[in-house]
């Protein structure tokens, strides 16, 4: 699987760090969205009847939660993936490219949420994620 580094981003998301982020949003977008992550992914045929050359269609997975949220999961490495306690299919994707796929959705999100399974897992609000991307 692929490496990422996202140490800056990861030390942004530590918990000490969040006043930062608060007083300073700006701080925060400009790291995120030169990042790569994995993003969680579904394939829509069975990757098992593919042959080499093939194209495989990917669709982003997203999380209905229990209280009525849609939501999409992000990771900023394989330690945070595996922190899930089960298999996630993922790509790793630049966050500006993703930002653009998810500006295309016709479908209504709530959060981003960065290390969902982290102590230190990040919400962002998905209309304000565009927002700052000028969407």
């Amino acid at each position: 699987m692929t490496t990422l580094n996202n140490k800056k981003l990861k030390k942004l998301l530590k918990s000490k760090s969040r006043v930062k982020i608060e007083q300073n949003p700006d701080l925060f977008y400009k790291e995120f969205l030169k990042s790569e992550v994995f993003v969680p992914v579904i394939a829509m045929e069975d990757e098992e009847s593919l042959s080499d050359g093939d194209t495989l269609d990917l669709q982003i997975g997203f999380f209905d939660e229990e209280n009525g949220d849609r939501n999409i999961y992000l990771f900023t490495d394989t330690n945070e993936l595996e922190k899930a306690g089960y298999q996630i299919k993922s790509i790793a994707v630049n966050v500006m490219e993703l930002s653009l796929i998810l500006a295309q959705f016709d479908i209504d999100f709530n959060y981003i949420v960065i290390n969902p399974y982290s102590v230190d897992s990040y919400k962002i609000d998905f209309d304000e994620f565009l927002e700052k991307n000028n969407f």
